[in-house]
């Protein structure tokens, strides 16, 4: 196939934050709309899986933005999988706005016996994921280094809302976990320009989490511990605040 999947989504007052620009939070949730649509048309959705006793989980992902639009602006968003390897399938993002690709994102998925709670290999699939002839506009996401800063923890239990269907923590919640850990001053001066996240072990209702911040100037790591164990880690890449428009 040599033709991505391709939907819009028309930004609104859930979309953006107070500055009126895209949240990260809301791209990864466009990005969760675009790719269970494109699964529809691959008879892999959620319900699909679930009678395979398997489901879809996110282990890494990076978003490069050049700029984010605004309210009331249409984004275009084209995804695509590409060749699986072993037991990850990398599906890919760009994103349009104004006549123009204004970021991009890729993505390694497992798959997860619902049952067991461990990854299954892609042999339990009762049909192979198709791979498209396109080139990936990232390089697979890749290692996270720790800024030379003291980190600052607070805990957090997650909540109702946290919380998708698969019973863990839904991936676009992390994002939302990240941007929260920085006042809204850095936010009205800020935005980032690469993110990257490895989701590390699922987590589910009743764990207390650590969230652990390293800050250094534009560099801002955080880590999710559950006890010792790294649950997850975001990097962020800050860069002075722009206009898509």
């Amino acid at each position: 196939m040599d033709q991505p999947f391709q939907t819009e989504v028309t930004l609104d007052m859930s979309d953006v934050d107070f500055t009126g620009h895209w949240q990260p939070g809301a791209i990864f949730r466009a990005m969760q709309y675009a790719s269970n649509l494109h699964c529809d048309t691959l008879n892999l959705t959620y319900e699909h899986m679930l009678q395979q006793g398997l489901a879809w989980v996110l282990n890494r992902a990076r978003l490069v933005m050049d700029e984010y639009p605004v309210l009331g602006d249409t984004v275009t968003i084209h995804t695509w999988p590409t060749q699986n390897r072993h037991t990850f399938f990398p599906r890919q993002y760009t994103f349009h706005c104004h006549g123009r690709e204004i970021g991009r994102a890729t993505t390694l998925y497992v798959l997860l016996d619902i049952a067991t709670r461990k990854i299954a290999p892609p042999s339990r699939m009762e049909s192979p994921v198709p791979s498209y002839d396109i080139a990936p506009p990232l390089p697979l996401p890749g290692n996270i280094s720790l800024p030379q800063a003291q980190p600052e923890s607070l805990s957090y239990l997650p909540v109702y809302t946290d919380f998708d269907m698969n019973r863990h923590v839904n991936n676009t919640k992390y994002i939302d976990w990240f941007m929260n850990r920085f006042p809204t001053e850095r936010h009205d001066r800020e935005e980032l320009a690469d993110l990257l996240i490895h989701y590390n072990f699922e987590i589910r209702a009743g764990e207390l989490m650590t969230l652990c911040l390293w800050n250094q100037e534009n560099h801002s790591v955080l880590h999710g511990l559950n006890g010792d164990q790294v649950s997850f880690a975001i990097q962020g890449l800050w860069r002075p605040r722009t206009d898509a428009n």
